[in-house]
């Protein structure tokens, strides 16, 4: 009807308002997860990497290129102590590692690589254990001929790459006018191969050997 006003209802004011807020409401309430920060680096290396990288490596291909890094990491030459270095930079994943296992002196040829036993510790990580012959040499002479010139010819820059060439060794000449071999020996080497993340190639990372038992036998 015209002219009447309808009254609001009335206020409990009788309601206890020192309930606790904070109490769960009866229907869920989603959470918010915090954000965490993406390793930058990481994440785009990551990015970068090949998928050849990820490629199964083989027992045979294991052992093959794990005997010949054992050659020439077992092999060292002071008159040219540059060449293992450059050598070995080639095929470890960390080239830091290059000047491992040699104090600088003396002169040494790995040869006869016989790889045995095989560890998988996944698809792409295999420990190779390889047995190689050591022959150490002493000195004999002069280094030099009498065209003041070195004896090998390959040191004269007359050397020709033989067909079929996979890599550079740095094992020194069986013979040489200033070294006279000495003592033989069979030397075992325990060698990780595993794939280099940019390119997926065989490399060496001497890091899968470090670190307790227990990390060593898991799983990757």
């Amino acid at each position: 009807m015209a002219g009447v006003e309808l009254a609001a209802p009335p206020i409990d004011v009788s309601a206890d308002l020192s309930a606790d807020v904070s109490e769960e409401p009866a229907w869920p309430v989603p959470q918010l997860q915090q954000s965490r920060p993406l390793a930058g680096p990481r994440l785009e290396s990551s990015f970068t990497r090949s998928v050849w990288s990820w490629e199964p490596v083989s027992d045979v291909e294991a052992s093959s290129f794990a005997g010949r890094f054992a050659c020439d990491f077992q092999s060292f030459d002071q008159d040219a102590p540059w060449r293992r270095a450059e050598v070995l930079r080639e095929v470890l994943a960390d080239a830091q590692a290059c000047t491992w296992g040699w104090s600088g002196s003396g002169r040494q040829r790995a040869d006869s690589p016989l790889p045995g036993r095989i560890y998988r510790r996944s698809d792409t990580v295999v420990f190779v254990e390889v047995v190689v012959r050591v022959t150490s040499y002493v000195r004999a002479g002069a280094v030099a001929g009498a065209d003041g010139h070195p004896e090998n010819d390959g040191e004269r820059g007359e050397w020709v790459e033989p067909a079929g060439m996979i890599g550079r060794s740095c094992a020194p000449p069986e013979a040489d006018s200033a070294w006279a071999a000495a003592q033989a020996w069979w030397v075992r080497m325990t060698v990780p191969v595993t794939r280099a993340g940019e390119d997926g190639r065989l490399v060496v990372d001497p890091g899968l050997l470090s670190g307790p038992a227990g990390e060593q036998a898991g799983e990757r």
